[in-house]
């Protein structure tokens, strides 16, 4: 039996690094994943909670491509696509408008997910979850109101479970997903607000 030598070393290492390399994720690849799972079902349903230095919300949300539908004891949000609107039981009013791309972000924290290759570089975070991937997003446009957005990826379903979004101002809001459950596509009138059927309530239309 020939000895051990530092070429078989060296070799042993090589193999253990090209190996590696081929196994291990980038972070990337696990946002393809996750995303390519929500595209392919076509929605996702969810509870959610939202925990910030300002305030604390909690309700569910359903979200396909760019359309969503959020309810909270606050009122609800439907989005098309390109209108938005947004219910008040107190003040009896539907608000109508065309929101920025930024705005859709603040209410439905899937549109990160929708929109990570374009708009934000991608890396992981120094922080570490034994359970979840942590993927985390800085944008491209320096002048963005957001700083960073950590999202949390399970590693058993390679679905998304948190969201933690730093503005810059440094003021930090969590995103809980609870009850994830991927859907076949809704129909396009889930996501927009049936007005016609509100009939107490005043439609102020702000586009």
């Amino acid at each position: 039996m020939k000895p051990f030598s530092f070429r078989n070393l060296l070799s042993l290492l090589i193999m253990l690094v090209v190996t590696g390399g081929m196994f291990a994720q980038s972070p990337a690849t696990v946002l393809d994943e996750a995303v390519g799972k929500i595209q392919k079902a076509g929605s996702v349903s969810c509870k959610f909670r939202i925990a910030s230095s300002a305030d604390k919300l909690s309700g569910t949300l359903m979200s396909s491509g760019s359309k969503f539908r959020l309810d909270t004891p606050a009122g609800k949000t439907w989005f098309d696509g390109k209108k938005m609107w947004t219910s008040n039981p107190r003040s009896k009013e539907i608000t109508l408008v065309n929101p920025s791309s930024q705005e859709v972000r603040e209410i439905n924290p899937f549109a990160y997910l929708n929109s990570y290759r374009s708009d934000f570089v991608v890396a992981y975070s120094k922080r570490k979850d034994p359970a979840s991937h942590l993927v985390l997003l800085n944008p491209r446009d320096k002048k963005s109101d957001i700083k960073a957005v950590e999202v949390a990826i399970n590693k058993k379903t390679m679905l998304p479970e948190r969201f933690i979004i730093r503005d810059n101002r440094d003021r930090i809001t969590t995103v809980y997903v609870d009850a994830l459950s991927i859907t076949d596509r809704p129909s396009a009138e889930s996501f927009a607000c049936p007005v016609e059927k509100m009939t107490d309530y005043e439609l102020v239309d702000l586009r």
